[in-house]
């Protein structure tokens, strides 16, 4: 379960981090992804900064899980709210996978985190 644990903070953890820096240097442009949903150049820095703050945590799990938990939370959070967003706003279908599936991994990453730590 370790294995699987490190594996899932280190390949969600680079993807966040790569996004979140994407968001942020994208300043709103059409192309990132929070922009193309309509928010403003400051939300959209906004998704950056907490992408980027949730992908940093991820990686940091293995030598702080407690970290790790509050950032699996963070994004899971994050992940519920976007895919609120594309349900209510946007076309459903393919597009509503993603957050899904990501807010899956990351309360499961969250529980998994927390037990790690305990024992």
């Amino acid at each position: 379960m370790n294995i699987a644990l490190t594996a899932v903070a280190a390949l969600y953890g680079g993807v966040f981090l790569i996004s979140g820096l994407g968001q942020l240097a994208g300043r709103g442009l059409p192309r990132t992804p929070a922009a193309a949903c309509g928010f403003s150049p400051a939300g959209c820095r906004g998704v950056g900064v907490l992408e980027l703050l949730g992908g940093t945590g991820l990686l940091l799990t293995h030598f702080t899980p407690q970290v790790g938990v509050v950032s699996a939370l963070g994004l899971f959070l994050l992940t519920v709210a976007a895919f609120t967003y594309q349900n209510w706003y946007q076309a459903r279908g393919l597009r509503l996978w993603a957050p899904a599936v990501t807010a899956a991994v990351m309360l499961g990453a969250a529980g998994g985190f927390a037990l790690r730590s305990v024992g």
